[in-house]
């Protein structure tokens, strides 16, 4: 039975009734109330108090190399312990959202957090004035400070931007208020229950329910969940008004030019790389997503679709379900036949309880990857409903976990990879599970259906998030002329919606309010990008290794183990991609546009 028609708790954690994986969190810590945790705790708050005492005011005036490499140590070894906390809280939060006891322990563990980085602030802000010239001598004299050398210049991008350190230490303890918005759309989020029919589903069930085959039965889950969004959009708007303006102050304080350019300035790409991504995806919507869409639309015999429609099976779906242990051998066997290395890394996912799969209550929807530090692992978060989309989330947090694991080596600093190159495992991965299918496909309507199901996911990850991406700058603008209602997103949303998705679709104002679901808007403002990024960046390295399979294991294996060591255009390098370069993001595309000429190539087969 698929988890969506289910309705308790107890048999959502199994499917067929075989209990599917739950992660356990023993190798952060054992428990909330363990001897470890309570003593690194009482540890980071004495070590931080020193490490300030100790350098504060001494960074960026001191010329002697030794000495900036033993604060970097040092900092590394808090930053590794403080992370390992807030990572098992977080986690812990993720699967027990409505667990009051658990989301106290999560808000008191964020608010020890940010009183530790309060002290620890003063540290990479006096990075950043270090003198171009003394650093560039220590670097060229010291083997050990040269392996921080990325880093340490990334810091000092950001000297424009830093505030007074008494501002700087204000900013810290002050946005514990932050955490507490987002803890308040966590909680609202998955508090909603949606009622389809006589079942009660949880957001996750209702969402999946847009993927059925019966089209009143997608109608239903969409007015269930446009009736549950529109019923919290005074709160959502509220949310969202706040930390909109939050980030207007911030970014006003700081000097930041535009909305976005804190975000580009954090994942170490250039403005003008990110608008040349932006126009060429948005320039492409006709060619693509309206293209696609007008096919999708006389595919289910509809003269105008609607919302409910967009990610609806075609008839030439298989009906099939996946049973987990299919999809982890489908993606082992993908892994495994590009990269021996890689498959067996990825294997230990699946020997080891790292992986939380099933639709839980009180669980956050969706999937990710968290890294949580480079001396433990990764962990993943599942909601997996026995379909196909679901093997490719599978596939695409699989390969995130590869990434972090093959990083973790450079250290607790030098190890997070910046959001636009931190898809680009992910990605591949998804790349080569499709690859696979489609070679195992037995005939032309098995492969069509596979095809068209894969461009419904490339255009939620390309053109759909680039226009996510134009929703949040608009919304952005707006929000400094004032207050914004929830009609006023509303009609942002619908704007933006129309242009992306087309002609072929007909939206009511029952549309108006899936803007609010959308946790990247709140927890990481635009973000979103970085899937359209490293979508394209992938389907072009996707290229190369089918044109050049020879060597390019390695290289991209080097590409992963860099982590955020290297800038992004040294370790793309060996492969001869240049992203500054005009029309570089057309490559992606038009392998896009070219799986769409084969389904209307195919489509007068389908038809007989």
């Amino acid at each position: 039975m698929s988890s969506t028609n289910l309705d308790s708790e107890k048999s959502l954690n199994k499917i067929d009734k075989v209990p599917l994986p739950r992660w356990d969190l023993g190798d952060l810590y054992e428990a909330r109330d363990s001897k470890k945790l309570s003593e690194d705790i009482r540890l980071l708050d004495k070590v931080c108090e020193e490490f300030e005492n100790k350098y504060q005011s001494k960074i960026e005036t001191n010329k002697d190399a030794e000495f900036l490499y033993q604060s970097l140590q040092e900092y590394e070894s808090i930053e590794l312990r403080k992370n390992r906390i807030i990572s098992y809280a977080y986690l812990l939060h993720q699967t027990n959202l409505n667990d009051p006891v658990i989301s106290k322990f999560f808000g008191d563990s964020v608010a020890r957090f940010k009183s530790w980085e309060a002290k620890l602030v003063f540290f990479e802000n006096q990075l950043s004035q270090i003198p171009e010239a003394t650093l560039k001598v220590m670097l060229e004299n010291s083997t050990d400070l040269e392996r921080y050398g990325h880093y340490l210049a990334s810091c000092q991008k950001f000297k424009p931007h830093v505030l007074s350190l008494e501002l700087e230490k204000y900013s810290k303890d002050s946005s514990i208020l932050k955490s507490s918005w987002l803890r308040l759309f966590d909680t609202t989020i998955s508090s909603i229950k949606c009622q389809v029919g006589n079942k009660a589903l949880t957001l996750e069930q209702t969402l999946a329910m847009l993927q059925s085959g019966k089209r009143k039965k997608r109608k239903r889950a969409f007015n269930a969940l446009s009736n549950e969004f529109e019923e919290r959009s005074t709160i959502f708007a509220l949310i969202t008004n706040t930390l909109v303006k939050g980030k207007e102050v911030d970014d006003s304080w700081r000097k930041f030019p535009s909305p976005q350019s804190s975000r580009h300035l954090h994942n170490e790409i250039e403005d003008k790389v990110v608008e040349a991504l932006q126009e060429s995806v948005v320039n492409s919507y006709p060619d693509i997503s309206h293209r696609f869409y007008q096919l999708k639309s006389q595919l289910l015999g509809l003269k105008k679709m609607q919302y409910w429609d967009r990610v609806a099976p075609l008839p030439m779906a298989p009906q099939n379900k996946v049973p987990w242990d299919k999809a982890v051998e489908t993606v082992e066997n993908a892994y495994s036949a590009f990269s021996p290395q890689f498959a067996s890394l990825a294997r230990q996912f699946f020997d080891n309880p790292w992986i939380d799969v099933p639709v839980m209550e009180g669980k956050s929807g969706g999937g990710f990857c968290h890294p949580t530090v480079a001396d433990a692992h990764p962990y993943i978060l599942l909601n997996y409903q026995e379909r196909t989309r679901d093997v490719m989330v599978l596939a695409h947090e699989l390969g995130h976990g590869v990434h972090q694991v093959l990083a973790r080596d450079k250290g607790e600093i030098l190890s997070r990879t910046s959001l636009t190159l931190a898809e680009t495992a992910s990605v591949f991965g998804e790349m080569l599970t499709f690859e696979s299918l489609l070679e195992k496909a037995t005939s032309p309507r098995e492969r069509f259906a596979l095809i068209a199901e894969k461009l419904d996911d490339m255009i939620n990850t390309v053109i759909r998030q680039m226009s996510f991406y134009e929703f949040e700058t608009r919304l952005h603008y707006q929000r400094r002329e004032g207050e914004l209602t929830p009609g006023d997103i509303g009609k942002i949303w619908l704007e933006t919606q129309t242009e992306c998705l087309g002609p072929a679709f007909r939206f009511n104002e029952d549309y108006n309010s899936f803007w609010s679901y959308i946790p990247h808007f709140i927890h990481v403002p635009f973000y979103v990008y970085a899937y359209s990024f490293g979508q394209l960046l992938s389907l072009t390295l996707f290229g190369i290794y089918k044109e050049q399979s020879e060597g390019f294991e390695q290289k991209y294996l080097a590409l992963l183990k860099a982590g955020g060591s290297r800038p992004y255009h040294e370790v793309l390098e060996p492969f001869g991609i240049d992203i500054t370069k005009p029309g570089f993001w057309n490559i992606g595309l038009k392998v896009i546009k070219n799986y769409i000429d084969q389904l209307e190539e195919m489509y007068p087969e389908i038809l007989d």
